[in-house]
Parts: structure tokens; C-alpha cells; sequence
């Protein structure tokens, strides 16, 4: 598919998931919104990768979905106005991973890395509403139900398994691959900080098993 049409094609999709956002909103607060908004992102990119993986076509349907997502993203960014450390690491995020999914995925394998990027944060967003349920309660500091324990266990194992060793693979496959272009090496930075990332949530779980 022409790469115009592809880039064309996030504007809509954008504009979908804004509007997503919005109707979120009338009975979410704007955290959890934000936070249902990255889970149908989620869902509708592990659903368009399974009809990719099947078929071994349409590949530009996620182009098109994560183009927009990602594009709604910075503007909610941008609008938020707020930029510390891990909000600047989705700047790079979005912005480093967008050009990488226009490129041939006869030659590259962004199709798996986004799908098995997503289907790893899938435990997140439901951690995320675990712990904003917990504080609901209104018990004590750092309370977490055994809901959320359980959710915390999953997302450790999940994402660890999905980020270090899959996505790991594929890494590997893809800094090998002799039609690499040379800005695709900014998008493998973002394995390392896939790995920052479980081991905070492994910090996270030693300390809950201590307590």
C-alpha cells in the first residue's frame, strides 16, 4: 500500500481514537479514560496481527490503527502538559516507532514487534485499574488488594517472558537484517528500556513479597 495512503490513512484513525477518548471521558476521570483508550489501542492491534499473521496481508490496517493512536497520543501529551521521564520516553516512543511501521514488512518484522508489544501490556492496563479501585478505598498507603497482587504477579511474568525473550528475539533478527535502515537502530533503543521497565516491576514484586 502506498505510503501517502498509509500516513493519510492515521488521521482518521486519530481522529477515532480522540473522539474514543471523549465519549471515555462522560463517565470515566481522564486518567482512566486515557487508560481505556491505550487497551482498545491494545486489543484492536492484537486483533489486526492475528488477521496479518492468517492471511500474511493487510499489514497497513495496523499501520493505519497505531499511526492514529499514536497520533492522538501526542496531542493528549502535548495537551496534558506535563513532561517528565516517562512521559518524554513516550515522546520517543511514538515518535521513533512511527517511520519504522511505513517500511516493508516483507523485510522487517514491525508486525510482530507491535503485536507482541501490545499483547505484553495488556496485564498493565489491568493492573492500572486494580490500583485506582484500591485507592478507592481509601485504607491506607500503598494498600493493593489481592486482585491486584495476583494482577501485579501476571503482569511480571507476562511482560517479562513477552519484552525480554520474544521481543528480544526479534531485536536480534532485526539488528541483523542486512536491508536495515540505519534510523531503525533509534527503535531497538527501545528494547533496553523495555528491560528498565520489568525490572522496576520486579523490584516492585520482591518488595510485595516481603510485605
Amino acid at each position: 500500500m502506498n505510503t501517502i495512503i498509509q500516513i493519510a490513512g492515521t488521521v482518521p484513525s486519530s481522529f477515532f481514537y480522540y473522539k474514543l477518548n471523549k465519549e471515555l471521558q462522560t463517565f470515566q476521570i481522564k486518567k482512566i479514560a486515557s487508560n481505556s483508550t491505550s487497551f482498545f489501542h491494545a486489543l484492536s492491534t492484537i486483533y489486526l496481527g492475528l488477521i496479518y499473521f492468517y492471511t500474511n496481508k493487510y499489514a497497513y490496517l495496523m499501520q493505519i490503527n497505531t499511526g492514529g493512536y499514536f497520533l492522538f497520543d501526542l496531542y493528549y501529551l502535548i495537551n496534558d502538559g506535563k513532561y517528565d521521564l516517562l512521559r518524554i520516553m513516550y515522546f520517543y516512543h511514538h515518535i521513533v516507532l512511527y517511520p519504522y511501521l511505513l517500511i516493508s514488512y516483507k523485510y522487517h518484522y514491525w508486525p510482530q514487534i507491535i503485536f507482541f508489544g501490545e499483547l505484553s501490556n495488556i496485564p498493565n492496563y489491568l493492573v492500572y485499574y486494580s490500583l485506582k479501585n484500591d485507592e478507592k478505598k481509601k485504607l491506607w498507603k500503598g494498600y493493593k488488594s489481592k486482585k491486584t497482587k495476583v494482577l501485579l504477579r501476571i503482569q511480571l511474568y507476562f511482560y517479562g517472558f513477552i519484552r525480554v525473550l520474544i521481543l528480544g528475539y526479534y531485536a536480534y533478527l532485526e539488528y541483523h537484517n542486512p536491508k536495515l535502515p540505519k534510523f531503525v537502530l533509534s527503535v531497538l533503543m527501545l528494547y533496553p528500556f523495555g528491560l528498565l521497565w520489568f525490572f522496576a516491576m520486579l523490584k516492585q514484586y520482591i518488595y510485595l513479597k516481603k510485605y
